[in-house]
């Protein structure tokens, strides 16, 4: 590996947030327009894209597993990979807790959850070099009013920033950016992009991926899978499928 590589694998830690892919436990949203069979498949896929293409980057990745406490966490996914468990009463204690572990081993450190399948190398890369430019945080703002992806210099990362926030709701990136400004945190944001979490997210998705292109390069797993369920679609695309 370059020295240049090797030292930003170094100071760079990304943590990609899932879980295994068990029927009724994975993309349940979804549950009705898909089989609860077919939501873990597509999760399953979504983190087979996503591992090889993240793992290719100029950061350290990390795997972060929602398991229950009685369960094991599941083996290494990749080569140079580990996975870990995710601790915490709550998606915002997880976050800190994961990142505060990461903080004292890395200069720079990211959250990003496995629901954003086409997430590309560079825009991670954009977040680490934000924040090694100067500000303390980097937001990807997610269409739905959340954030898909946080990076944070080491010594940003406080529990403050991640307690009480109203999980789940439109209301969580305002929070976060309110959040950012009470505890003095300078904040660049990225292009707003969509999490896959509901039917529709679903056939925007599929939308994007059934046109020969970097997206369905990039995801060549989930592109099958949508195809193999008649669900790519082969006229002009839905409506309102651009963010």
């Amino acid at each position: 590996m370059p020295p240049d590589r090797q030292h930003l694998r170094q100071r760079r830690r990304l943590l990609l947030f899932t879980k295994p892919a068990l029927q009724g436990r994975v993309k349940t949203r979804l549950i009705g327009d898909l089989t609860a069979a077919q939501a873990a498949e597509l999760h399953a896929a979504f983190l087979a894209d996503l591992l090889p293409r993240l793992a290719a980057g100029d950061f350290a990745l990390d795997l972060l597993w929602a398991v229950e406490p009685e369960e094991p966490v599941p083996a290494s996914c990749w080569p140079g990979v580990d996975s870990l468990r995710q601790e915490g009463a709550d998606l915002g204690e997880r976050l800190y807790r994961a990142l505060a572990a990461a903080a004292s081993r890395s200069a720079v450190v990211a959250a990003l959850g496995s629901d954003h399948p086409t997430v590309e190398v560079g825009l991670v890369e954009r977040a680490f070099a934000a924040v090694e430019g100067g500000v303390d945080a980097a937001l990807g703002p997610a269409a739905d009013g959340g954030y898909y992806l946080i990076a944070l210099a080491a010594g940003a990362v406080r529990r403050r920033l991640f307690a009480a926030v109203p999980w789940s709701t439109p209301a969580v990136l305002q929070a976060t950016l309110e959040r950012c400004g009470q505890l003095g945190l300078t904040v660049e944001l990225l292009p707003v992009a969509g999490d896959v979490d509901t039917p529709a997210d679903l056939a925007r998705l599929a939308d994007s991926l059934a046109p020969a292109g970097a997206a369905a390069a990039s995801c060549p797993r989930t592109r099958a899978l949508l195809d193999s369920w008649g669900r790519l679609p082969v006229g002009p695309p839905h409506a309102g499928s651009a963010r």
